[in-house]
């Protein structure tokens, strides 16, 4: 079989477990049509992971790997230009880039450039980068409008100040109703402009 490698790739602010779960996902979908002799998990902003993708590919390169399998676009990078290097790379070196949400491949069985896949592709990192760009407005209004109702100084918790799981569930009740829809976290920040923190803290209190 030929060789292929994981990438699975979370922010710092998304749920510890997913990483887990993407390679978990990939692995059960790919391992009988490849070799899985690496998989590159951690936990770093696609904006900010250019290092680790340029280990990715020297470790590629090196070990004659042909497939490099990814859960979608955005855990290889959030960046449109750093995906668009990353891509070119695998193309000079003949190594095929699986999205496996659109079960996209950048090559053709021959090795060839799959150049529908690839426009396809420079189409999704616009919108990968468009969602971070949305979300961290989404973030940013969320912070002002708390600011303007409660002042500067409530950001910051006093010791011994938590509240009580209840009044926590009442004060979240968007976010209650958003995970019980079965939303995961990311898309919960999205819709309500919450944090991640507060949104894992009532995500306990439902489970």
């Amino acid at each position: 079989m030929e060789k292929a490698i994981i990438i699975s790739r979370c922010s710092t602010n998304e749920s510890r477990q997913d990483v887990t779960r993407q390679s978990q996902e990939l692995i059960s979908s790919y391992g009988n049509q490849y070799e899985i002799v690496k998989e590159f998990t951690y936990y770093k902003s696609g904006t900010k992971n250019d290092e680790v993708n340029a280990e990715i590919l020297d470790y590629a390169i090196k070990n004659g790997v042909k497939h490099i399998i990814s859960l979608e676009i955005s855990r290889i990078s959030r960046k449109i230009s750093s995906f668009a290097l990353f891509l070119e790379r695998c193309n000079e070196n003949k190594i095929n880039i699986i999205i496996d949400n659109f079960k996209l491949h950048t090559l053709l069985p021959s090795g060839e450039i799959n150049g529908m896949v690839q426009t396809m592709l420079g189409i999704a990192s616009t919108f990968a980068s468009l969602e971070l760009s949305m979300i961290k407005e989404r973030l940013n209004s969320g912070r002002d409008k708390f600011i303007r109702e409660n002042g500067m100084s409530a950001l910051g918790r006093k010791k011994g100040s938590g509240k009580d799981p209840k009044r926590l569930l009442t004060e979240h009740s968007d976010i209650v109703k958003f995970l019980k829809q079965g939303q995961s976290v990311r898309n919960t920040m999205t819709l309500t402009g919450k944090s991640s923190g507060t949104i894992q803290k009532i995500k306990k209190l439902v489970a």
